[in-house]
């Protein structure tokens, strides 16, 4: 057991780690050329050199430690053989800096960094099954202590304690840590209580919680970035738009009308999915303040229906409110818990079925400090198992993601509005046909 898990463990993380830097010079060599090609100055193309050796250097080691497990994975060696060829030496500087020249395409950049984020969930796997191992095995140490017990006594009672006190604690610990990063909170930190190896395994969760934390940092920090910087260039588009459709350049056709507001539908879109990206990476850093304040839930559940309702009468969806007579008010943020209605109520209407109806119930509890919104529909369900995925930011089931916008956030952020409020927010099957959207929020 000890051999075992300080060995998977040990690889695992320093590959944890190893990953983490093989991004970062995959980004920073592709930030480097871009900057060689507007600047053109020596030390980018030196920065490109340096980053391009320790981006092969990282690789090599992580492909060596990946044979040293019982049973290498493998996709350290195709992510070599599949973008190796991007990343040889051989380009001078004259060449880089033509605008005739493209060191890698999006697409290509953004298979590879899939590919980097695939092999990195593979190598948290792995971490978590040596976790499974090793509770598999403290059970068969509790089956012995037991036949111990018949045996004597008091050393039995001696026994228990000290298996509980040094196994059953730490492992519980542990899970309720995994529970919490599965829920994408990477807060929780275990005690490094000993030197043996649950000690090894508490700091070794640790690490890897603190680099799921960092890596989510940078992703949110990358996306608010990068949607800041297309909302300006965006805005300039959507008001040239505005622009020729109101004509202020001169008289269009109606052909060129029907284009125009396309052009402003489509723009229009954008902006909501820029939106969204926005929202879900202020809701991780923590910057959005949230002015708490009371107010009545009716009237804000009218309000959501009212944004939603024009859309879900296209299809014939009729909205169904069954209000809380001497409802209580609310504690929370107004605006953030509208947010979260509106995005419930969307999904609802996305996955009926038309001429359907959307029910939305205000309920008291659990216990007299909370007060229940629950919003049912009549689609086709959540899948039992996918029910802990929908709430993952960025996830989107496969049969929705070819016919239906968004980038898997609205849930998301919802959650993480709930629990910033102080409630939960959780999803059921109904018994005849389609789900039940609830979430609580406390009550004055």
């Amino acid at each position: 057991m000890s051999d075992t898990s300080a060995r998977i463990v040990g690889i695992s993380n320093r590959i944890a780690v190893l990953s983490n830097d093989l991004k970062n010079n995959l980004l920073d060599m592709d930030a480097n050329i871009k900057k060689l090609k507007l600047l053109k100055k020596d030390v980018y193309f030196e920065y490109v050199g340096t980053a391009r050796r320790n981006y092969q250097k990282v690789l090599a080691e992580i492909m060596e430690l990946d044979t040293r497990r019982e049973s290498p994975a493998g996709y350290w060696h195709d992510i070599e053989q599949t973008f190796g060829g991007h990343i040889q030496s051989g380009v001078s500087m004259e060449q880089s800096i033509d605008d005739d020249y493209t060191w890698i395409d999006v697409d290509v950049m953004d298979q590879w960094m899939a590919a980097i984020a695939v092999a990195r969930k593979d190598n948290e796997d792995r971490i978590e099954q040596a976790l499974i191992l090793i509770n598999d095995l403290s059970r068969q140490v509790m089956g012995n202590c037991m036949v111990g017990f018949g045996i004597s006594i008091l050393v039995g009672i001696m026994g228990v304690w000290f298996i509980s006190r040094s196994i059953i604690v730490p492992l519980n610990k542990l899970k309720s840590g995994l529970k919490l990063v599965s829920d994408d909170n990477y807060t929780y930190e275990m005690d490094v209580t000993s030197n043996d190896e649950f000690g090894e395994l508490a700091a070794a969760f640790n690490d890897m919680n603190r680099q799921l934390k960092a890596d989510d940092e940078i992703r949110s920090d990358f996306i608010a970035s990068l949607s800041h910087e297309i909302r300006s260039p965006l805005s300039s588009i959507r008001e040239s738009v505005n622009m020729l459709t109101e004509e202020v350049l001169g008289p269009v056709n109606d052909k060129q009308k029907k284009f125009l507001n396309i052009s402003a539908k489509e723009i229009a879109r954008i902006t909501g999915l820029l939106n969204h990206l926005l929202d879900a990476s202020i809701l991780v850093s923590g910057a959005k303040k949230r002015p708490v304040s009371p107010f009545d839930p009716n009237a804000l559940v009218d309000s959501a229906i009212s944004s939603i309702t024009p859309g879900a009468e296209t299809r014939g969806i009729h909205m169904e409110f069954d209000a809380l007579k001497k409802a209580p008010m609310v504690k929370g943020n107004e605006k953030e818990i509208m947010q979260v209605i509106i995005n419930i109520l969307d999904n609802a209407v996305k996955f009926s079925p038309d001429n359907s109806r959307v029910d939305i119930r205000l309920i008291r509890g659990p216990g007299k400090h909370f007060l229940t919104c629950s919003i049912s529909d009549q689609g086709p369900g959540v899948p039992e198992d996918k029910k802990n995925l929908i709430f993952k930011k960025y996830y989107r089931a496969r049969e929705v993601r070819k016919h239906m916008d968004g980038v898997g956030l609205g849930l998301n952020i919802a959650r993480r509005i709930v629990q910033a409020n102080g409630g939960k927010i959780f999803v059921k099957n109904k018994p005849d046909k389609g789900c039940t959207f609830s979430f609580t929020l406390p009550v004055f």
